[in-house]
Parts: structure tokens; C-alpha cells; sequence
């Protein structure tokens, strides 16, 4: 099973807005939602564009998502990129992941930085974003970006199979099987210690 692959729901931008416009309230962010979600990107695009280049976190994630995705125009990983930095930067955890994958591909930045697109990656798992969580087992079982380390692995699979990942669920099976039992006691201990962590920088627009 290869961790790193998505399915259409990983990538779904409804988890990266809900709870940013609910607590915003604001008109065009609601109008570009409701736009996205029947497929009507390029008033969804509309709407957000003022948004993001006002600088609203949410705004920014979800015009770089919709570039990364190529909803309503070709994937620019550049442009999406160019959104996806400063909102990341202010912990928006889909962008994080999202910028993840083009620091792990070279495609949209400078150069592939596998340091950086773990570290992005965690980052996001740190704030209980599902999919990041199992990409970051992946990252620590095969030693990308970060040393190889199964009780990490273990840990971030145990996450997101609490989380009713099937992929984090297998992957938890695959790694009971190939761990030494002081291993997975260490795995369940870190299990039991961890703790979500909230980005430092909240976005001022969400009151």
C-alpha cells in the first residue's frame, strides 16, 4: 500500500472551510462554499481571490487548493504554491499538507526539500488533519525527510486509525507485525501521551 496515496475525499475542500466561515460569517466566503460545492469553480474563485489577497487564511488555503487541484482551471502547482506559503505560514493546516506535497515533489517551489515536506506534513498531523497523519507515518516508516523511526510511524498510524482511517487502520496492522513487542509498548505510550498542537499564529480575521 503506497501511504502517500489520496482519494477525491482527502483532498475535499469542505474540511478546509467549515469551521473558518462559520465562525467568520463572512457573505463571499459563504457565496464561494456553496459555489465550490456545486462545482461552480469559477465563482467560487471569484469569491475567494479578494478574500486570500486580503490576506484571510482560509481564503489563501482554499485558492491554492483549488490550484493544486485544478478545480475550474489547469493545476498550477506555482500558483498554488504562491497561496498555499503565507497560509500555511499562519498554521492552516490543509495548507500545510498541500504545500507538503509539492516540497516533496519539486513541482510549484524552487526545489524539492523532503526535510520540509515532512515537517509540513507533521505539522498538520499535529492538528489532527487525518490524511497528514498517515503521510506522516509514511514519511518515519520509509525514512523521508526525517529518520526512519516505526514507533513515530506507529504513533501517527494509531491516529488516524482513531480516526476511522482505512489506510491508517492497515498500515497499524502492517507495523504491529514487523515491530518487536518493547516497540509497540513504546508506540502505545506515545499513543496515549500525544496531544494536538495548535498553530502559534492564529488568523485575525477569525475572531
Amino acid at each position: 500500500m503506497n501511504a502517500y496515496r489520496l482519494s477525491a475525499a482527502a483532498i475535499g475542500l469542505a474540511g478546509l472551510l467549515l469551521t473558518s466561515i462559520a465562525g467568520n460569517a463572512s457573505a463571499d466566503g459563504v457565496k464561494g462554499f456553496e459555489a465550490y460545492e456545486k462545482g461552480d469553480y469559477a465563482t467560487a474563485l471569484k469569491e475567494f481571490l479578494p478574500l486570500a489577497e486580503a490576506g484571510q487564511t482560509s481564503a489563501e488555503a482554499a485558492v491554492g487548493q483549488m490550484y493544486f487541484e485544478g478545480k475550474g482551471m489547469a493545476p498550477d502547482p506555482k500558483q498554488a504554491a504562491r497561496w498555499l506559503e503565507p497560509a500555511a505560514a499562519k498554521g492552516n493546516a490543509r495548507a500545510q499538507y498541500l504545500l507538503g506535497k509539492l516540497y516533496l515533489s519539486g513541482e510549484g517551489v524552487a526545489a524539492a526539500d523532503p526535510a520540509k515536506a515532512a515537517a509540513l506534513t507533521k505539522a498538520a498531523a499535529d492538528q489532527m488533519l487525518v490524511e497528514a497523519q498517515v503521510d506522516t507515518c509514511a514519511f518515519y516508516y520509509q525514512g523521508v525527510g526525517v529518520p526512519k523511526d516505526l514507533v513515530q510511524a506507529y504513533l501517527y498510524a494509531s491516529l488516524a486509525a482513531q480516526q476511522g482511517s482505512q489506510d491508517g487502520t492497515a498500515i497499524l496492522t502492517l507495523l504491529s507485525q514487523d515491530m518487536k513487542p518493547e516497540d509497540i509498548a513504546k508506540g502505545d505510550a506515545a499513543v496515549r501521551a500525544w496531544k494536538p498542537v495548535l498553530p502559534d499564529i492564529q488568523d485575525p480575521n477569525i475572531q
